[in-house]
């Protein structure tokens, strides 16, 4: 979506008519609710409402719409899952949520005194790959440092001024387990990430989204390519694989080496999938010989085995699920350092509509949103 309506001019001409949102909607035969969207940015009128609201006030296409410069239209990107594919109504949804995040963007603290330091050319490439992760753990103070925890990262994306908003939306099939908005205009980026997700899908999906914050102008399969080798890197680097590489080259049989590989995955907390890649990726930089681990169908089956192995993020974090709202708002602000929740409470103070902002933004239901809302206004 490019176009929205000019708000403060829309605002301006409807207390000059006399009429508030609710004789708007009367006038239009449309609810209250779809004017509250439309001036929210969740929606767009219709060409005969756009019309019908240009003649009430007294307004021009152009003084009455907004259309966004491409270069502003927000960039998103998903984690996808094997086999699925992104369809145009994915990207839609996504960047219809990034028109809305920024109207966020002002209750942000400290945005507008620096710029995140992001990667001048990122490309495809093994090695330039291997050489930014490794600066990243250095960065990061994790060079003698074996395993990547969640605070790690969760430090890292503060200083790409990149916000995570955690988000409880079930378990997904397809694209709902991590999502990246970039908004060009005010250079920030925002992370939903799926807190019913298991442990080492979770690390993944964060070092997944830690690629593309550092990248945020790679979108496509290039942005997922590098996401994916990038995250790979950060978590089992050239200098892991290369000596697991060498240990699995002693040891015989396709089974004994799948088993070694599963104690380097639970030693590190991530999918012995990860490593497989890592190990793939290592032996066709180097031109070595490739460590047989067998056929990948019947390796993926053993990866779903070893992921129940652990609990989802939601249920190691909250007492109880659903979490009320003060328990999701807090794990918010204290385990991810996240400023959603602080920039969505002003929002909630000075703005109209707030649970209907909560409801698109965060994908909940209205009934949950309200309560939100009213636990944001305290």
């Amino acid at each position: 979506m490019n176009k929205s309506l000019n708000i403060s001019v829309f605002k301006d001409a409807l207390i000059r008519a006399g009429m508030n949102q609710s004789d708007l909607a009367d006038k239009l035969n449309v609810s209250r609710e779809a004017v509250s969207k439309w001036v929210q940015g969740g929606a767009f009128p219709q060409p005969d409402k756009l019309l019908r609201i240009g003649m009430l006030l007294k307004l021009s296409f152009e003084q009455l719409v907004t259309v966004a410069s491409p270069t502003l239209v927000p960039i998103v990107t998903f984690r996808r899952k094997a086999r699925t594919k992104t369809r145009d109504e994915h990207l839609d949804s996504a960047r219809e949520t990034g028109e809305l995040l920024k109207q966020l963007v002002k209750y942000l603290p400290g945005q507008d005194l620096t710029q995140p330091p992001t990667l001048k050319n990122p490309i495809n490439s093994y090695d330039y790959i291997q050489r930014v992760a490794a600066d990243v753990r250095k960065e990061m103070g994790l060079m003698g440092k074996e395993r990547i925890d969640f605070k790690d990262i969760i430090a890292k994306f503060d200083r790409l001024h990149a916000v995570i908003i955690p988000v409880l939306w079930g378990a997904r099939e397809y694209h709902g387990n991590a999502l990246n908005i970039h908004l060009p205009d005010s250079k920030t980026t925002w992370i939903f990430l799926n807190l019913d997700s298991n442990t080492v899908d979770f690390k993944f999906w964060m070092a997944h989204e830690l690629g593309h914050s550092f990248a945020p102008t790679l979108s496509g399969e290039a942005g997922e390519d590098f996401a994916d080798s990038f995250a790979q890197a950060l978590l089992f680097p050239e200098s892991h694989a290369d000596k697991l590489h060498n240990v699995l080259q002693r040891i015989p049989g396709i089974g004994a080496r799948i088993e070694r590989v599963r104690s380097e995955a639970i030693k590190h907390v991530i999918s012995p999938y990860t490593i497989r890649l890592a190990l793939e990726g290592y032996e066709q930089a180097r031109g070595i010989p490739k460590t047989k681990l067998g056929d990948l169908s019947p390796f993926m089956g053993s990866v779903v085995n070893f992921g129940k192995r652990y609990p989802t993020i939601s249920k190691t974090l909250f007492r109880r699920l659903p979490p009320k709202p003060a328990d999701y708002i807090d794990v918010a602000r204290s385990v991810f350092e996240s400023q959603f929740f602080d920039a969505l409470s002003e929002f909630c103070k000075n703005e109209q509509g707030a649970e209907h902002f909560i409801h698109r933004v965060l994908g909940v239901s209205l009934a949950d949103a309200k309560a939100l809302s009213v636990e944001l206004r305290k």
